[in-house]
């Protein structure tokens, strides 16, 4: 299998020689096995050359492809991946792709709980990479992570029930489980954030208040500061 120091030397020697296709997704796959780092560029390129050689092509790879954006990339990597995928690619793959596409806009409408919803609906995918890097709990901690550190933008304090609720855990030992690097603190009641230059500046520190703009985060209140939350996508 090619390492990351290849493909980036492939890259950049062999850009527009489909030769190298192989290669491309031989690594597109240990990125979803967890045996190399998430590497937008090597991705994008695979998913180039398979529109400009659709005999190439591989419907699997491509929304694969596009998964690993979604959990691991910056929140503009998705759509990136996706306008590059021909439409009668997505119809054709109608249940993997709508979940995929339904997971995109929880996320990007902030309504995380739904999110994991839709990312439960790909593990059942017949796409037998997307399910098995789905499941996986690598990318389900990176979603959480990532939302987390929304989250953390827009709030000091939070409702822990409210918080169990938008990474999909069911306790508060899980929360703490994850180590949170923005988690300042977690009881029963209430999760304390780090202080950030954004959610110092906002006045939402009642518990009860929280939980509430929880349960659908207004998107318009955070979204300027969703490009900076991506340990995944948001």
């Amino acid at each position: 299998m090619p390492s990351s120091s290849e493909i980036k030397a492939k890259l950049s020697s062999d850009r527009f020689n489909p030769s190298i296709i192989p290669d491309l997704e031989s690594f597109l796959i240990d990125q979803a096995s967890n045996k190399t780092d998430y590497d937008f560029e090597a991705n994008r390129t695979l998913v180039k050359f398979y529109q400009f050689f659709p005999s190439k092509a591989n419907a699997e790879y491509q929304l694969l492809a596009a998964t690993l954006a979604l959990i691991y990339g910056h929140e503009l990597d998705v759509g990136a991946i996706l306008c590059l995928i021909p439409e009668s690619v997505k119809s054709a793959s109608n249940a993997a792709f709508a979940s995929l596409v339904a997971a995109v806009e929880n996320r990007d409408a902030c309504l995380f709980a739904n999110l994991f919803d839709a990312l439960d609906g790909m593990e059942n995918s017949d796409v037998t990479s997307v399910a098995s890097f789905v499941k996986s709990s690598k990318a389900k901690n990176a979603i959480r992570a990532s939302v987390l550190e929304t989250l953390s933008l827009a709030y000091k304090t939070a409702s822990t029930a409210a918080v169990l609720k938008h990474v999909h855990l069911s306790s508060e030992a899980d929360l703490k489980a994850l180590n949170s690097t923005v988690i300042e603190n977690v009881d029963s009641a209430t999760v304390t954030f780090c202080d950030n230059a954004d959610n110092t500046k906002r006045v939402k520190n009642s518990q009860d208040g929280a939980a509430a703009n929880l349960n659908q985060l207004d998107y318009a209140t955070i979204g300027s500061l969703f490009g900076r939350n991506m340990v995944a996508a948001e």
